[in-house]
């Protein structure tokens, strides 16, 4: 069905005060290597909560750096000479005129190790210095134009901005029934010190007003500093500026890339034993003449209570094991070397709508999509025994899964924290909340679902424990390369450009055409270590007449034009088998939260 693309979009979009604490031990400043030493806005007010949602959005792309150790602290808690305890400093300035210690302030001008400054209360730091340091003056904070629409009739703002001779785009757009305007607008407005050509300050990236082509620096580097002229975690999509700043992090860091190669990952989604067989077999053979690893997105358990498919009465429970069709097509591409990525049990929830039709593949199965909250029988036992189900029948169809996809990307962050344990990697896009977790002790014993092991009772001894604690609401992340440890623990295959997704619908709110997504591809390519990795539905193929983007039932053109477009761009497409056996020892060095006078 409809994939998160849209819903994601919803959770991203979002200004909700929502993020999450590290499950990882704490570890001592002696046992430090590398490290980053990241500080956000805490304020004087108590009901405010996005800068730790911030922090959270930083340390989860720090999790493709697990050579670092990440000190996490509110700024208010600073004390004198902390910035020279690790190689790298990250202020996020996202609380107006937060009172900033003065020994920050006065250790930031000084030190010399790499520092990145995002956002507000740069102008805390005193003219002069920020004139001879960053050959700029703050001027004002930018704001929305309704007076001056864009060519699309919306509000204009300092919308699009360069990067490496490449164009990234904030988001902007009318949204729900009242046409509210989301975007994330403002931008520190800086103003040259210097003359152009004196500057030997480095303008990485500019910002360009949508109405007027103003230009403003956005991202300036001289020396060991480093300035952002917003936070880029708001609004976040999949050509955000956010992606610039994924990038920059190597720079502030001085990390080198991981690989040498781009590389793609294309997924055919949504796929269970009444998924039409014809589609499936023409995919196949597809991802087989163009040379490229398929990766399929198995639901084992096909559910549908509510009668949305046409389907005999005996048809509304039915493993994928029941249907022998089916498992011939699933041992036909276990021929071409097909990894499975288990994608829930039954990717819908009950015997009701969770909230579209209550069908496999259409609903929730881990979130009370109609309340918004986890469901009411959520628990370590719940989801277990869910999983030992779904288990039994990969079992029994001699199934290894490469990794997990959470149904629509969102569950409760107790179930995230059992993900993360029970499978080596997972898939996708993620739904972060303020946590708490406690009880979670690092097993010496391998607890993932594996097909050469019986663990089931370790996976109970080592969960009996865990417990964790939310509140306030939630918020996602994507992310443009691979992630060896977030903070619930997961290693994560990306999933950066969506799906073509040719129309609106109850679930999508934000369509993506095929050409959207390889022009995303054809900016990435300036970016490091990015992948292209998307999905791609069967229902696509059944043509202009249905849901489709072909021109035909069955026109598997526009998959072949996806998977040659990213070659085509210099993509080499990821045996997740390979890569997940050649990366299985990555993880991240334990997080350090740092509170008060610790």
């Amino acid at each position: 069905m409809n994939k998160l693309i849209a819903l994601f979009a919803v959770c991203v979009l979002s200004n909700s005060t929502v993020s999450a604490l590290s499950l990882w031990p704490f570890a001592s400043e002696a046992e430090q290597k590398k490290c980053v030493h990241i500080y956000y806005d805490k304020s004087e007010n108590p009901e405010y909560k996005i800068g730790k949602v911030y922090a959270v959005y930083l340390q989860n792309l720090m999790g493709h750096f697990p050579e670092f150790q990440q000190i996490i602290s509110p700024v208010e808690y600073y004390k004198k000479n902390d910035l020279e305890k690790c190689q790298a400093n990250i202020y996020i300035g996202s609380y107006f005129q937060n009172k900033i210690p003065k020994d920050f302030l006065a250790d930031f001008k000084v030190t010399k190790t790499n520092f990145a400054w995002l956002g507000y209360n740069i102008w805390q730091i005193d003219e002069e210095w920020l004139k001879n340091n960053l050959e700029h003056s703050y001027s004002h904070i930018t704001n929305l134009d309704r007076n001056n629409l864009d060519k699309n009739q919306q509000p204009s703002f300092f919308r699009f901005f360069t990067y490496k001779g490449e164009t990234f785009e904030k988001f902007g757009k009318f949204v729900g029934k009242d046409k509210v305007f989301h975007a994330g607008f403002e931008m520190i407005a800086l103003v040259p010190s210097v003359p152009p050509e004196q500057m030997s300050v480095h303008v990485l990236s500019e910002g360009i007003h949508s109405v007027s082509g103003e230009r403003r620096p956005y991202i300036l580097q001289k020396n060991n500093y480093f300035y952002v002229a917003d936070v880029p975690f708001s609004y976040v999509h999949e050509s955000d500026r956010y992606l610039i700043f994924a990038d920059i992090l190597f720079d502030i860091l001085k990390a080198p890339p991981r690989h040498t190669e781009k590389l793609a990952l294309v997924r055919i989604e949504d796929v269970h034993a009444l998924s039409d067989l014809p589609e499936l077999y023409k995919m196949a053979k597809v991802f087989e003449e163009e040379k490229v690893p398929l990766n399929i997105s198995l639901i084992p358990v096909f559910f549908d209570p509510l009668f949305q498919e046409d389907r005999g009465e005996n048809q509304e429970f039915l493993p994928m094991t029941r249907v022998p069709q089916f498992m011939r097509f699933i041992e036909h591409v276990k021929k071409q070397d097909t990894q499975f990525i288990w994608h829930g049990v039954t990717h819908q929830h009950a015997r009701a709508a969770n909230p579209h039709t209550g069908m496999s593949s259409s609903d929730f199965e881990f979130w009370d999509a109609i309340n918004n909250k986890p469901l009411p029988e959520d628990s370590i036992n719940y989801v277990l025994d869910r999983l030992d189900f779904g288990w039994s029948y990969l079992k029994e169809a001699n199934i290894q899964p490469v990794a997990w996809l959470t149904p629509h990307y969102q569950a409760s962050a107790l179930d995230y924290v059992i993900f993360s344990k029970v499978f080596t990697w997972n898939v996708g896009r993620v739904i972060y909340y303020e946590s708490q977790i406690d009880g979670l002790s690092e097993s010496t014993t391998d607890i993932s679902y594996r097909l050469d092991t019986q663990n089931s009772t370790q996976r109970r001894d080592a969960l009996k424990n865990l417990k964790v604690t939310t509140e306030g609401n939630w918020n996602g992340q994507l992310y443009p390369y691979e992630i060896y440890g977030d903070v619930y623990g997961q290693r994560l295959f990306p999933e950066i450009l969506g799906n073509p997704q040719p129309f609106e619908s109850a679930h999508v709110i934000y369509p993506r055409t095929l050409d959207e997504i390889l022009s995303d591809a054809k900016r990435n390519l300036v970016l490091r270590d990015t992948w292209a990795s998307m999905f791609f539905h069967p229902y696509l193929l059944t043509g202009w007449r249905g849901d489709g983007i072909g021109e035909y039932p069955g026109d598997v053109r526009p998959l072949r034009k996806l998977l040659r477009g990213l070659k085509d761009l210099g993509y080499t497409f990821v045996n997740t088998k390979k890569f997940v056996e050649e990366n299985q020892q990555m993880r991240p060095t334990p997080i350090f939260i740092k509170q008060g006078d610790n």
